[in-house]
């Protein structure tokens, strides 16, 4: 009866992962790096699933004679359960900070963190401080299973730490996911520490990962794909929050607008077009907070948004300072030019959002103009000095 619970967890945690891969790998329009880390966290859980129900099934069936395989599939469960913590930290980190470089950067830290433990896992094989085979040929607990239990769950604190120092930079949804996760997995592996026979452990931990995929999937389909910023949808969920508020309070709203991207294109090829809108994104990003909003609006056209208390002009001055630099590196055969417009919306006053969408819309495109006639009269005079330089 016990043999057969623990093979029918088993198989259904398998199940659940078997289709969150098969799902997911069909998703092209995704984060490479994000793939790359839900995939690695798919696959540790599907290897500790397999040597713990190896380990659960032979100690309760075949206790007599194969305590070696035991130790075997035990070390390499402990391995397994570990890679699969603390990979899931990574991902959560990402999922919320979108720092590649950080998250390589706690991916060197984790894999010294493993490389220590597979070392204990091996000398616990033969002195047992972790678990050993007692006389009734099954496993026990060792004098230090406490410190292996830490070490286990130390990226839960981490990642709680995680959030307190940065609370601010977490937007809301991203904040109750990671709290649900950690609450799901908190709670069975404490059954799991209190009754030793339980087998909740990875049901629990598969329907966090489910939980976890939606909120992926989620995010994901509010991406730009090209940018990485938020896309037109996005977008109008934000502007639909704001309509319905029922509270006062002020929104710096910006658009903007890359002049001279049609001459980008026709020139150098769409390709270098996508390059520029990208270079316009990380621009953006680089430049707001975290708890700011910025979206592709469609084509050229970005939109960002913060709280009035920010100020806007700052912003956008520091925006028009990135550009600026960007554009005497000279990393591009081309240089970026951009014109915007913005005002500050205020929720519950009567104004409609789209109303106040043109409003911004008009002043962004005011200034294009504004722009256009001093390129071409710069146009002009060129030809005109070069005509006379010709004489």
């Amino acid at each position: 009866m016990i043999q057969s619970m623990y093979i029918n967890t088993a198989l259904g945690s398998l199940l659940v992962l078997l289709v969150l891969f098969n799902d997911y790998i069909r998703k092209f329009n995704t984060d490479n790096f994000q793939r790359r880390l839900f995939f690695a966290v798919l696959t540790f859980t599907a290897a500790a699933i397999v040597f713990d129900s190896v380990v659960r099934i032979i100690a309760d069936t075949y206790a007599g004679w194969v305590a070696p395989t035991m130790r075997i599939s035990s070390s390499l469960f402990l391995i397994a359960q570990n890679c699969t913590y603390y990979m899931t930290v990574v991902l959560i980190d990402y999922i919320a900070n979108k720092n590649i470089e950080r998250s390589k950067f706690l991916l060197k830290i984790i894999s010294i963190f493993i490389t220590v433990f597979v070392i204990s896992v091996i000398f616990n094989f033969f002195y047992g401080f972790y678990f050993y085979i007692n006389e009734e040929n099954r496993l026990a607990r060792g004098s230090l299973f406490i410190l292996r239990v830490i070490i286990s769950y130390l990226p839960v604190i981490f990642i709680l730490v995680d959030i307190l120092i940065a609370i601010k930079q977490f937007r809301s949804f991203q904040i109750y996911a990671i709290i649900l996760f950690l609450i799901i997995n908190t709670a069975d592996s404490l059954v799991d520490f209190i009754w030793v026979a339980s087998s909740l452990t990875w049901p629990c931990f598969t329907g966090a990962l489910l939980y976890l995929y939606f909120f992926i999937i989620q995010f994901d389909a509010k991406l730009d794909t090209l940018t990485g910023l938020g896309n037109r949808y996005s977008f109008n969920e934000f502007i639909g929050k704001l309509s319905k508020q029922n509270t006062k309070m002020d929104y710096s709203v910006v658009m903007i607008d890359l002049d001279r991207f049609k001459l980008i294109n026709d020139t150098y090829g769409h390709l270098e077009g996508d390059n520029a809108l990208k270079d316009m994104a990380v621009i953006i990003s680089g430049s707001i907070r975290h708890s700011d909003f910025a979206a592709r609006y469609g084509g050229d056209e970005f939109v960002l948004a913060a709280s009035a208390e920010n100020d806007i002009k700052r912003v956008m001055d520091r925006i028009q300072n990135s550009i600026d630099i960007q554009n005497e590196n000279g990393n591009r055969p081309y240089k970026i030019y951009m014109s915007y417009g913005y005002d500050v919306f205020t929720t519950n006053s009567g104004m409609s959002i789209r109303k106040f969408m043109n409003h911004i819309d008009s002043l962004m495109y005011k200034q294009k103009e504004e722009h256009r006639r001093i390129f071409a009269e710069k146009q002009k005079q060129a030809v005109k000095d070069k005509d006379e330089g010709n004489v």
